[in-house]
């Protein structure tokens, strides 16, 4: 999102709040109240709850776009002084506006929101925001209305099925009920297996995450689903703590394993014949002699970026294959490719081949990659493959200022970001190095980072360093 060109930028609390405030563009007052959501300003807590009154921007068919995004603010703030002003606002006449403030009281935690929430259960509304109702009362545990949610199992919308499915699952532990999430999550509809995956996060169960991890659902999906179980588990004082363990080993492996996964797409594509043969192509290029040289043959490199490029996850994972086997030749390609070719697939593929090379020389391109300013979350991939990337390299570098620029932009990538994957790629390649000057960086990063999932990251590299 950007703020319109005849505006001042909002680039700042002040210049947000401002906007919110005395704009007349209902463009720029959208866009302030996104902006102090997604940098959470605490302190714009009352401006963004006075925006849920809002009534000048307002579309033909009734809707309240400003009303909608400051409840989705309030959720990103989860400050509790917001709830009476939510509640308040459930009686906003646009389904969208009810739905995104239901979901930030389920965000927020705040019991004192069930009566409201029954009131809408109970209400004659035609409409009902079902799917974020239903959650939410999954949430608070507000198993005295089950009655009124099971006819919602056989409910036209499949994201409704599925959120009457978790609720009766949390409820009862009956594997009918999750075995209908299974289903959805091999939906044909890949919206419908996304959902299908952040209702069975909310579960909790260590056991459902197997499944989400097969799923054909991108790896962003499943970073945000486990990372969700984790939370759930690592909060769960009910839970004997050598059983906490032991699962909360298995999820962070396997969260540390799918970021290094720099080339699965938003689209998981099934693997054809056509691709197969492909694959033995790039097979054939890569053990020809004159690979071992210092210059590639051209016809090996179009094979390779041609293949880096390709929808198909076994084609790329070749050509990354065949990238590492031909290093340290094909670094300088990498690097003179990566400058002049800006697609993201291809750049994605090539830092890749970088986290399983480790070569010095790609230090200045990792640095450049962390760097990227970016919101894509394709790019954000990027960015995390490439922290993982400077752990290799210094582990494996012998010049100490080498090792010392890495763990530089590795401190600045465990800092600064609010991309909590970062931040954790960050964490697990300072445990990789593992010199005086990353534990310093670890223990200093323990003592301030607000997640829970990183924080115990973080002290698991420092156990793993001291052990």
């Amino acid at each position: 999102m950007t703020a319109s060109a005849s505006h001042q930028p909002i680039d700042s609390v002040e210049a947000a709040i401002t906007a919110l405030k005395n704009s007349d563009d209902s463009g720029v007052r959208y866009y302030a109240a996104w902006w102090l959501g997604k940098n959470r300003i605490i302190n714009a807590t009352p401006l963004l709850c006075e925006c849920l009154k809002d009534e000048r921007d307002r579309t033909a068919l009734g809707g309240y776009p400003l009303r909608r995004q400051a409840a989705r603010s309030l959720r990103m703030l989860k400050e509790p002084q917001a709830v009476p002003a939510l509640i308040e606002a459930l009686e906003c006449s646009d389904l969208k506006v009810q739905e995104a403030v239901i979901l930030a009281l389920k965000d927020i935690g705040d019991r004192t929101a069930v009566p409201a929430l029954l009131n809408i259960l109970n209400s004659k509304r035609k409409n009902l925001p079902a799917e974020a109702l239903i959650e939410t009362l999954t949430a608070f545990q507000v198993w005295e209305v089950k009655n009124q949610i099971e006819p919602f199992l056989e409910h036209s919308s499949e994201r409704v099925k599925c959120a009457a499915a978790q609720y009766f699952y949390a409820l009862t532990l009956e594997p009918r009920y999750l075995e209908m999430l299974f289903q959805t999550l091999g939906h044909e509809n890949r919206f419908l297996r996304y959902a299908a995956a952040f209702d069975l996060s909310e579960l909790g169960r260590v056991e459902t995450a197997p499944a989400i991890v097969e799923a054909k659902i991108s790896n962003n999906i499943k970073l945000a689903t486990l990372k969700r179980i984790l939370e759930l588990l690592l909060l769960d004082k009910t839970e004997t703590e050598v059983r906490r363990q032991e699962q909360s080993n298995f999820l962070f492996q396997t969260i540390d394993e799918l970021l290094l996964d720099g080339i699965e797409g938003n689209i998981n594509r099934a693997n054809t014949v056509e691709a197969n043969q492909e694959v033995e192509k790039i097979k054939a290029l890569v053990a020809q002699p004159n690979t071992t040289s210092q210059q590639l043959p051209e016809s090996l490199i179009s094979a390779l970026i041609s293949a880096l490029k390709s929808p198909y996850p076994n084609v790329k994972a070749a050509a990354i294959k065949g990238l590492v086997e031909l290093a340290p030749a094909s670094v300088d390609f990498i690097i003179q490719i990566f400058d002049t070719d800006e697609d993201q697939d291809l750049r994605a593929g090539l830092t890749q081949a970088l986290i399983y090379i480790g070569d010095p020389r790609t230090l200045s391109l990792l640095e450049k990659v962390i760097g990227f300013e970016i919101a894509n979350h394709c790019q954000g991939k990027i960015r995390r493959v490439a922290a993982r990337g400077l752990g290799k390299i210094g582990r494996q570098a012998g010049e100490p200022e080498v090792i010392l620029r890495a763990i530089e932009k590795l401190k600045w990538a465990l800092f600064q970001p609010d991309d909590w994957a970062l931040r954790y790629s960050a964490a697990v390649s300072l445990e990789e190095i593992a010199n005086n000057d990353a534990i310093l960086t670890l223990a200093t990063a323990s003592e301030s980072e607000s997640d829970l999932v990183v924080q115990t990251r973080i002290e698991r590299a420092l156990a793993a360093i001291a052990w």
